[in-house]
C-alpha cells in the first residue's frame, strides 16, 4: 500500500491548514494518525497529509478493499469538500481591515476555512452537539456510524463505516431506545423524528442539498422546523453544509468573546449566564455579520479556534 504514490492538490497551508481545520468542531469523524488524518468521503476512505503547499492524499474504496490511484471526481469531490474555490488569504486581509481584533489574532490562527459537508450528517451531527463537548460528540457519532452505518474498508487496523441515512434511523422506535443505550439521551428522539422528517421528505423526491442557493434565511427557517434544532445549530449547519457564509453561530465560546471584545458595538451587557436570549442572539449574529460582511460565518471560526484553544 506504502508503494502506491499520493495523488496531490496544490493548496498553501496558509489557505488551509489541516491540523487546525480538521479537529476544531466542524466535523467529527477525522482520526489522526501520525502525520495522516483519515476519515470517510463520499463512500470511500479518504488518507490525507500535509506537506508545504500540497495536501497530498489517497483513498480505499469498499469494492476492492484496497487503495487505488483517486480518479478525477475524487480530486473535485475533496476541493469540494474544502471549499477550495474561496480565496482565504483576500478574506483574512478584508476580516482585518473591517476589525481590529481580527487582525491581531489572525497571524496565529492562519489556514482555518469552513467546510462544506454532507447536509444530513452535519443536521445530524450539529443536533448531537447541544450542551456537549467536542470529544463526546466525535465518540456519538462514532458509534452511530459504528451501529448505522455501512462497514466501507480498514485502514491501520481500524474500520471505517458510512454516516447511517435518514432511512438507517427511523425503520422504528427502536432506534430511540439504541440511541440511548449508545449514550444520546434526550437527544436520540431529536435523531429518530428528524431522521424520519427528513426520510419522508426524500420520498417525496427531495435531497437536503437543493437547498443549496437559498437564502440564508430560507434555509435557517428550514432547519428550526426539526426537533432539537435551534439557533446556534441551525446557524452552524447554515454555515458548514449550505453555502450560507454569512451564518454566524454563537455558542458559549463565542459568547465568551463577545462580551471580551464586541459588547460595545453589539450594545450588550456582560453576563455570567451561559444561555442568551433569542433577542439577544440575534443581536450579536446581526452585529457580528454587519460587521465582517458576506462571509461573516469564516470570521467567526477563526475566533471560535482562538478560544477554543484557551479552554483546558
Amino acid at each position: 500500500m506504502n508503494r502506491i504514490p499520493w495523488n496531490q492538490i496544490k493548496i498553501p497551508v496558509k489557505e488551509i491548514c489541516l491540523d487546525v481545520v480538521l479537529p476544531s468542531g466542524q466535523s467529527f469523524r477525522w482520526k489522526k494518525h501520525g502525520h495522516e488524518w483519515v476519515s470517510v468521503l463520499n463512500e470511500f476512505i479518504i488518507i490525507l497529509r500535509q506537506e508545504d503547499d500540497y495536501i497530498l492524499y489517497r483513498t480505499i474504496t469498499s469494492q476492492t478493499k484496497a487503495e487505488v490511484t483517486a480518479p478525477m471526481e475524487i480530486d473535485n469531490a475533496i476541493k469540494d469538500y474544502f471549499n477550495t474555490s474561496i480565496n482565504l488569504s483576500k478574506l483574512y486581509r478584508e476580516f482585518g481591515a473591517r476589525d481590529r481584533y481580527f487582525q491581531t489574532i489572525a497571524p496565529r490562527f492562519g489556514g482555518i476555512r469552513i467546510l462544506r459537508q454532507d447536509p444530513w450528517e452535519t443536521l445530524c451531527s450539529f443536533i448531537c452537539s447541544s450542551n456537549n463537548s467536542i470529544k463526546r460528540i466525535t465518540q456519538m457519532i462514532e458509534s452511530i456510524c459504528l451501529t448505522f452505518g455501512t462497514y466501507v474498508a480498514s485502514y491501520n487496523s481500524v474500520a471505517y463505516y458510512t454516516f447511517p441515512r435518514p432511512a438507517d434511523l427511523c425503520k422504528s422506535s427502536a432506534v430511540v431506545q439504541r440511541l440511548r443505550e449508545l449514550g444520546f439521551g434526550y437527544r436520540a428522539a431529536y435523531v429518530y423524528k428528524t431522521a424520519l422528517q427528513v426520510h419522508e421528505w426524500e420520498l417525496l423526491g427531495h435531497e437536503l442539498s437543493e437547498l443549496r442557493g437559498s437564502s440564508y434565511q430560507e434555509v435557517r427557517e428550514f432547519l428550526l422546523s426539526f426537533p432539537g434544532v435551534g439557533p446556534k445549530v441551525a446557524d452552524c449547519v447554515c454555515l458548514m453544509a449550505f453555502d450560507c457564509h454569512s451564518s454566524v453561530p454563537i455558542d458559549t465560546h463565542m459568547w465568551n468573546i463577545v462580551q471580551k471584545r464586541y459588547a460595545k458595538g453589539a450594545k450588550i451587557r456582560p453576563s455570567k449566564s451561559k444561555a442568551l436570549s433569542k433577542a439577544t442572539y440575534d443581536d450579536i449574529s446581526s452585529h457580528l455579520r454587519g460587521l465582517w460582511g458576506e462571509y461573516a460565518g469564516w470570521a467567526q471560526s477563526v475566533l471560535f479556534v482562538s478560544e477554543l484553544r484557551k479552554t483546558p
